[in-house]
């Protein structure tokens, strides 16, 4: 059975607008007042999640107090052995003697050994000692002699070094100087830098 409807009658457009314009203020309400509460919402859930796992890795970064103690006392070792590498005063004689032990392992000659000049270190925490060294060797000892030198237990450096060969020392006279292994035909040149620890100036004005 065919249902007559005709939409230019009157009454069917008065039917047709009754049910319409209610889905239409529905359709309205829920694009411009449903809609944009629900994406807010969304937005909500989203930097909540965002914050939640924020804290969580905060939370898992936390340290208790004695997980904390027990870095404090690490690192108060660590200091420690830092300081060691940089004392307050240069024991001359110390030092004297323990090149004295790296020269004669590294089969060299130290001929010369001067103090030359004490740099204040200004804003930075050390002062800095300089020493002019003269010394007789073949060259692979003196590398070993530089390695041994910054093996010890302090902060040292080398600089301005000069290599020349040794006028005293020829192929005779070298076989009667010292052993195969004890060179001395290179006499090198260089500026030994060993560093003290030095308050600076903010320290000293904050005790």
């Amino acid at each position: 059975m065919a249902i007559d409807f005709d939409i230019r009658d009157p009454k069917n457009q008065k039917l047709v607008a009754t049910f319409l314009i209610p889905v239409v203020i529905l359709a309205a309400f829920f694009q411009f007042m449903i809609k944009p509460v629900i994406e807010e919402v969304n937005t909500q859930k989203a930097e909540l999640t965002t914050i939640k796992e924020k804290m969580e890795l905060v939370r898992k970064a936390l340290k208790t107090p004695k997980e904390l103690e027990k870095e404090k006392e690490v690192l108060t070792i660590k200091l420690k052995d830092l300081e060691s590498l940089l004392p307050e005063d240069e024991n001359v004689a110390v030092l004297l003697n323990q090149f004295s032990m790296v020269e004669k392992d590294s089969n060299v000659y130290l001929v010369g050994f001067n103090a030359t000049e004490t740099i204040e270190g200004g804003d930075r925490p050390y002062r800095a000692n300089k020493y002019k060294l003269t010394i007789e060797a073949g060259y692979h000892q003196f590398a070993t002699f530089i390695s041994k030198v910054l093996a010890l237990p302090r902060i040292m450096s080398f600089s301005d070094l000069r290599i020349t060969m040794n006028p005293m020392i020829t192929r005779e006279t070298e076989s009667y100087e010292g052993m195969e292994n004890q060179p001395r035909h290179l006499t090198i040149d260089c500026m030994l830098t060993t560093y003290l620890f030095q308050k600076i100036a903010s320290e000293d004005s904050e005790q």
